[in-house]
């Protein structure tokens, strides 16, 4: 019976969007200590929404707030995971149309939002500066062989996380190699791998430092009730898609099946919350 919040779909509301400005403005304190260089291309998938217009926000504000990082000419790259956003931008340019301002799930209506209620706590107001960047410093990518369609890899996507399986490494700012891989989700992340990975072979981009952003965390919270219990008491609908998801990774082999399957065959991707 306490306060709380209403997180609508995605995250995609004023309270998720400012995380993910809390995020890049972590960045940019990592950016400062020498964590890390600053990135020159910054890659996502496109969802909701919520954590791109959390980018360019951040990105505002550290400029507001001239920080060191991000001062400089940045390219934000960003890849719908669903097929009708993205047939939707191709066409009519959604994201950042100006009739968009009064359309839920398009950038230029979270950042309209999301502006308004950061002014009204009493921070400065980023509209004008964030839709600046909304035009000319992010580039979302429409192609229907990468995109494909949502809740899935593309052919291209597949590839790409196919790749990272076979000979991916991972290393700290210190050079010290990660042992817990990468999670190139299907569903989402993979989608912004796959161009990076063009990117990063072309020769006018050499020199470059290109950043993923994360937007599936490697760490799949466990929490104290039985989800298995409760998805056994989904509606058939709702088990048929747990079940179909294909297990694709060979790093992080993992898969669902109502039927025949136990807990036990993803429960180890995931971690107890204390």
């Amino acid at each position: 019976g306490g306060d709380g919040v209403v997180v609508t779909a995605g995250g995609n509301c004023p309270a998720g969007v400012l995380g993910q400005v809390g995020g890049l403005l972590e960045l940019a304190e990592q950016i400062e200590a020498g964590a890390m260089p600053s990135p020159d291309r910054i890659y996502l998938p496109i969802g909701s929404s919520c954590t791109t217009s959390g980018l360019i926000l951040g990105v505002a504000l550290a400029r507001h707030l001239r920080l060191g990082p991000f001062g400089g000419p940045l390219r934000i790259v960003g890849v719908p995971v669903h097929e009708a956003f993205a047939m939707l931008q191709a066409k009519l340019g959604i994201h950042r149309a100006s009739l968009s301002q009064y359309m839920p799930l398009t950038i230029r209506h979270t950042l309209k939002t999301t502006c308004a209620e950061l002014a009204r706590l009493g921070g400065p107001d980023l509209h004008d500066a964030s839709l600046r960047i909304l035009h000319e410093e992010v580039e979302i990518l429409t192609d229907a062989d990468l995109v494909g369609i949502y809740g899935a890899h593309s052919e291209v996507s597949r590839r790409a996380a196919q790749a990272y399986d076979a000979t991916g490494r991972l290393f700290e700012g210190s050079g010290a190699e990660v042992s817990t891989p990468l999670w190139v989700c299907g569903h989402f992340v993979a989608k912004a791998f796959a161009p990076l990975i063009d990117d990063a072979a072309k020769e006018e981009l050499r020199g470059q430092t290109f950043l993923l952003w994360q937007t599936k965390s490697a760490v799949q919270p466990l929490g104290t009730e039985d989800e298995w219990a409760q998805l056994a008491e989904m509606p058939p609908l709702v088990k048929r898609w747990a079940d179909d998801g294909p297990a694709e990774s060979t790093l992080r082999p993992g898969k669902v099946d109502t039927a025949n399957g136990t807990p036990d065959d993803y429960r180890h991707l995931m971690k107890a919350l204390p």
